[in-house]
């Protein structure tokens, strides 16, 4: 897939927050290992990544990834 990403809208991005500490999550995008861009919401306290498709953040703990080394 090589298309841009949607972004989440302004008025949805100001109420998310990381469903597991609750605290605020940042824009980030990342490289899957195929090369491509994928957009995601990082949690800089829990060390959480939140996928992002179609520009709707699917806010599961089960399905974030680790940001940590």
């Amino acid at each position: 897939m090589n298309q841009s990403q949607p972004t989440i809208e302004p008025w949805l991005r100001g109420i998310i927050r990381c469903p597991q500490c609750k605290g605020e999550v940042i824009d980030a995008v990342a490289t899957e290992e195929a090369g491509a861009a994928v957009t995601e919401l990082r949690c800089p306290t829990c060390q959480l990544a939140y996928p992002v498709e179609g520009g709707v953040p699917v806010l599961l703990v089960d399905l974030a990834r680790r940001t940590d080394g």
